[in-house]
């Protein structure tokens, strides 16, 4: 494993775990920024310019498929990079029916979920290799 894959696999992995944490502590908030956030379009064109840019860092200095861990780490980035190309040009209505389809506000626990394994995983053998 090279450096820079078990660098990202510990930011990944710190940020997944910190989010998730956060979800289910500020459960209320992070519902609320959501159903903000969604009927905003300069807000979704910040998240989607954010997104781009760390999924192109990512993919251009880590477009590595060998190895489970720099795939795995090298998947989050090219699907960070897509969601923020989507975020950027699907219409605000359309990104606003994805968040309104996501039901965040029952299915909150699996996101959490979701993120802790991810997190916890990365972490796992980031600080392992």
């Amino acid at each position: 494993m090279t450096p820079l894959t078990l660098f990202l696999a510990k930011l990944i992995g710190a940020y997944a775990l910190i989010m998730s944490a956060w979800i289910l502590a500020r459960r209320d908030v992070a519902a609320q920024m959501i159903e903000r956030v969604s009927n905003e379009p300069s807000a979704i064109a910040l998240i989607g310019m954010v997104r781009l840019a760390i999924g192109l860092a990512i993919v251009i200095g880590h477009d590595l498929w060998s190895g489970s861990l720099a795939i795995l780490v090298t998947l989050v980035g090219w699907v960070t990079l897509a969601s923020g190309l989507l975020t950027l040009f699907l219409p605000p209505q359309m990104v606003r029916e994805i968040f309104a389809r996501m039901r965040f506000e029952k299915r909150y626990p699996l996101f959490a979920l979701i993120s802790f394994s991810l997190g916890g995983a990365l972490l796992i053998v980031g600080f392992s290799g």
